[in-house]
């Protein structure tokens, strides 16, 4: 090919090219016009007996809850899934281990609890229950003839279905968080308001060594409700007001590992709030129900870096959790005065730090050269008796039933290496004594440091009451919920 010729093809190719995608686009736009046009059906609208209709079939709320729960009670003998439709989607969705309320799901587990709850239960003594929820709990309560019954709930959504279902007295039924009155309990600290005194109100106040003013029923999720019982007795106030009461919890393992450990049990377990729970009340474990017939479930999340022991705590809680019978000492200040309750607080606190610190070394920060007191002393120096050892039954190193409360309790063999983990509560107690009995204590760092401690959260407090920097209340709201309540 001559190049006279390349050249004149390159100027007719792409004419050429554009005469044909001209071509094209002129047969596509006729065959479009000439394409018959099919009238627009519009589709009837649905009524409402067909919308009913068509909800009822594709069970439009069982979509809300999560499948494994559902499947879990349509196919488990016992459970009844129309339960479910009674509670709202949030709750449903929930599982944490920090959740701190739960709800009765199972009607056979509700008969059993009421049986318990009603055993022995004087006719003018007031029952308390704690998020009833559905009510299941609360039909099974009403059917034993039980007269005066108060109900504390949470969520205002069973509100109308508690009052049309029971047809409740008038202030039978409050809306409140009863798990969470050491929160409003830290609120009335800044504000001197009432939340918490609201909440007991009409709640029958007795003397400490009367019978029990209240018996209650509730499930809890963390220890925190337990710090707000002892926080109550070392302060004086508020519930402690009301006199004694009798509390039948559920909890799961890890939390009734926190009040029943021993000595025995690992350092996560026996600390400090242990020893001061032990001292201040009496507990019994009563039984095991099935952990799954409590709404919301808990996943026991983030368990890794836990130890091995906490991981089969958490382990057997996913299954079965414990019902507890939890009642303040009738003897308490037969062992331990009243004007002595937050020494021996901070006292606990101050050695249990570590559950490693040495006993004499750490009493001799405070008043130089007493250990000599307690190693000469004949009470400590006796040697070792066989004494029956009370733990058995749930796990290793638990008390199934508290122990009768001593203040008379000295340890065996005690000398310079002996440590505070090593220590029963009725053993802590006895030291205790002691150690405010002599005549140096009342001059003794010890004092100034708890002094100094009140007025530190005194200041704080006053400081965050104060603080104007905040530009919106919820601001000093959240900074305030951040700072923990827990004295123990």
């Amino acid at each position: 090919m001559t190049s006279n010729s390349l050249h004149m093809l390159q100027r007719i190719f792409p004419r050429w090219r554009s005469a044909q995608t001209s071509l094209c686009r002129t047969i596509v736009n006729d065959a479009v016009a000439t394409k018959p046009k099919t009238p627009r059906v519009r589709k009837p609208k649905a009524t409402a007996a067909a919308s009913a209709a068509a909800a009822n079939s594709t069970t439009a709320a069982d979509t809300a809850i999560p499948k494994h729960v559902l499947e879990y009670f349509q196919t488990t003998p016992g459970m009844d899934a129309s339960v479910l439709k009674q509670f709202p989607p949030s709750i449903l969705r929930k599982s944490s281990l920090s959740t701190e309320r739960f709800y009765l799901a199972n009607r056979t587990t509700a008969a059993r609890i009421a049986d318990v709850l009603t055993q022995d239960l004087p006719a003018d003594r007031l029952l308390v229950e704690v998020n009833p929820g559905p009510g299941l709990l609360t039909e099974q309560l009403l059917q034993r003839n039980v007269q005066n019954l108060r109900l504390y709930e949470t969520d205002a959504s069973f509100e109308a279905r508690l009052n049309a279902t029971f047809n409740l007295p008038k202030d039978a039924l409050r809306i409140g968080d009863f798990n969470g009155l050491w929160r409003l309990s830290y609120l009335d600290g800044f504000d001197n308001g009432q939340r918490v005194c609201g909440m007991l109100s009409g709640i029958p106040h007795r003397k400490w060594q009367e019978e029990v003013s209240f018996r209650l029923f509730s499930v809890i999720g963390t220890v925190k409700y337990l710090r707000y019982l002892m926080n109550s007795i070392t302060q004086q106030s508020e519930l402690f007001s009301l006199g004694r009461y009798e509390m039948f919890l559920v909890m799961s393992p890890l939390l009734f590992s926190h009040i029943a450990s021993t000595k025995d049990a690992g350092y996560k377990l026996y600390r400090g709030g242990t020893i001061v729970f032990q001292l201040y009340f009496e507990h019994e474990f009563l039984g095991k129900v099935p952990s799954k017939h409590f709404l919301p479930w808990c996943t026991a999340g983030g368990t890794k870096k836990l130890r091995t022991l906490h991981k089969k705590l958490i382990e057997d809680g996913a299954e079965e959790w414990y019902l507890v019978r939890i009642v303040p000492r009738r003897n308490l200040f037969d062992h331990l005065l009243p004007d002595n309750l937050s020494l021996f607080a901070s006292f606990v606190t101050q050695h249990y730090v570590s559950r490693r610190n040495r006993i004499i070394p750490s009493l001799e920060h405070w008043i130089p050269h007493c250990g000599a007191r307690l190693i000469l002393n004949s009470n400590y120096t006796r040697k070792s008796s066989s004494k029956k050892d009370p733990t058995s039954g749930v796990l290793p190193s638990q008390l199934l039933k508290s122990v009768p409360l001593s203040s008379n309790d000295y340890v065996d063999n005690f000398n310079i290496f002996t440590e505070f983990g090593e220590l029963t509560p009725a053993q802590v107690l006895t030291l205790f004594n002691e150690f405010i009995n002599w005549s140096e204590f009342h001059q003794s760092p010890f004092m100034q440091a708890v002094d100094s401690q009140k007025h530190k959260q005194q200041r704080f407090a006053r400081s965050l009451d104060d603080d104007e920097s905040a530009d919106e209340p919820g601001e000093v709201q959240r900074a305030k919920s951040k700072k923990s309540t827990d004295t123990l």
